[in-house]
């Protein structure tokens, strides 16, 4: 029986009976009837209706009396029952869909915010990943490839015995790249409690890890990060590395927030410290929305492996620039990992400009490709024969290809910034 939805808030009733009015007919029309389950048995001499047990033994019947029978009628619900699991199933997606588009529309008019959708996406995210076979994924040379930008990065600028902070840790994944590092703390922050429950699973089966490790549920963008670190006392302040792995862009939700972030970055960070991390590359998102014309409502592109896509067509219709350089939100699919979550364009200028504000320095800021073809030589001998195995293309060359290519290699972009002075707020 296929189950109606309920309607969602910014439906009208006319469009709802025209979406779902004919579920009710169906509902009329798949009423089953109640099976017949015993056939009475006539009353014959000799016989008891009453008793069907007794007329049904041997003792007692008259020879040549017919002996009454029970025929069963097996319902057929088979069947039935698979295509009512697979309406359901269908009715529970559609609902979903409706209510993720719903809170996107939400998210891209300012009228809720984006920390609800990120932390319920990488909860899910957290119970899908527990239950899936990594080396199965479709996206595992996309993986390795950012893997190994990691390994390359934090091995570059973090040394032996470094205190370091990663803002939006999510389950720990870089752990073991901090452990190859001879780090001596290690303080992972998230907005996903799912994620850093899994963090912990992930940190106490590592037994040769030695370093400190401290996880905290909090949001690194949106408030000091002294609320989230207060109960940690053995948390080492200030540190020697601050680290945000594929997570930035969720600050430039609006510049309350992103100068909150850099704020909490620079407070962290003695002098000579670094921060670095990987984000969106603006100028490879404004090659492709240039390619894009002023009629086209919802500017997107992608492959079948990663797609963009802008909710409006406000920088067509600004003459190829953004209308600010905060909330230009987009929704992100990523096969395997990530899907349709809004996130926002990070104009690295804008970056760089709130980094010098905030007495940080640039040092770099490389595409991941050209990135990985310098530092490759002095790596593939340091890694597994396995990692090895799992970024090589198919023409004998390492990296990545086809269409894991655009949305790794040309996507995103490494930034490192060194902190020169400590940031005065005004009075």
């Amino acid at each position: 029986m296929a189950l109606k939805p309920e309607k969602p808030v910014w439906m009208s009733q006319a469009d709802y009976d025209r979406q779902y009015g004919h579920l009710d007919d169906a509902k009329a029309s798949e009423e089953p009837a109640i099976p017949s389950q015993v056939e009475s048995p006539s009353k014959t001499p000799g016989t008891s209706v009453d008793n069907p047990l007794t007329s049904n033994s041997m003792e007692g019947t008259p020879e040549g009396d017919e002996k009454p029978t029970f025929k069963i009628q097996k319902r057929r619900h088979g069947r039935f029952d698979q295509e009512e699991r697979r309406k359901k199933l269908e009715t529970q997606k559609l609902r979903e869909e409706q209510f993720k588009q719903h809170e996107i529309e939400m998210t891209a008019n300012k009228t809720i915010n984006v920390d609800q959708i990120v932390r319920e996406h990488y909860n899910e995210r957290t119970f899908i990943a527990n239950r899936s076979r990594r080396a199965l994924s479709p996206i595992i040379k996309l993986r390795n490839f950012n893997n190994a930008i990691k390994y390359m990065l934090i091995d570059k600028y973090t040394k032996p015995g470094d205190v370091v902070v990663e803002l939006g840790c999510g389950k720990g994944g870089d752990l073991r790249k901090y452990g190859n590092a001879n780090i001596s703390q290690f303080i992972g922050i998230d907005i996903s409690n799912a994620s850093i429950q899994e963090a912990h699973k992930r940190y106490r089966s590592m037994r040769n890890l030695a370093f400190q490790v401290i996880l905290i549920t909090g949001d690194c963008f949106g408030e000091s990060l002294g609320v989230a670190v207060e109960p940690f006392p053995e948390c080492r302040f200030p540190c020697d590395v601050v680290s945000t792995q594929f997570c930035l862009h969720y600050a430039f939700e609006s510049e309350e927030k992103a100068r909150r972030t850099l704020m909490n970055v620079s407070k962290s960070l003695k002098i000579g410290g670094h921060f670095f991390g990987t984000i969106p590359d603006s100028e490879f998102i404004r090659y492709k929305l240039n390619k894009i014309g002023k009629d086209v409502e919802k500017p997107s592109w992608g492959n079948s492996i990663y797609k963009v896509t802008f909710e409006n067509n406000a920088y067509q219709q600004n003459d190829n620039e953004f209308p600010s350089p905060y909330g230009q939100m987009y929704t992100y699919w990523l096969e395997d990992a990530i899907d349709n979550v809004p996130e926002y364009v990070v104009p690295f200028e804008t970056l760089r400009s709130l980094a010098d504000e905030y007495g940080m320095e640039l040092e770099v800021q490389m595409p991941f490709n050209k990135f990985f073809v310098q530092e490759i030589p002095k790596w593939i001998d340091k890694f597994s024969p396995r990692m090895r195995e799992g970024l090589q293309r198919s023409d004998g060359r390492y990296g990545v290809e086809g269409d894991e290519k655009e949305a790794a290699s040309y996507f995103y972009t490494m930034f490192v910034f060194r902190k020169v002075k400590d940031f005065v707020e005004p009075t």
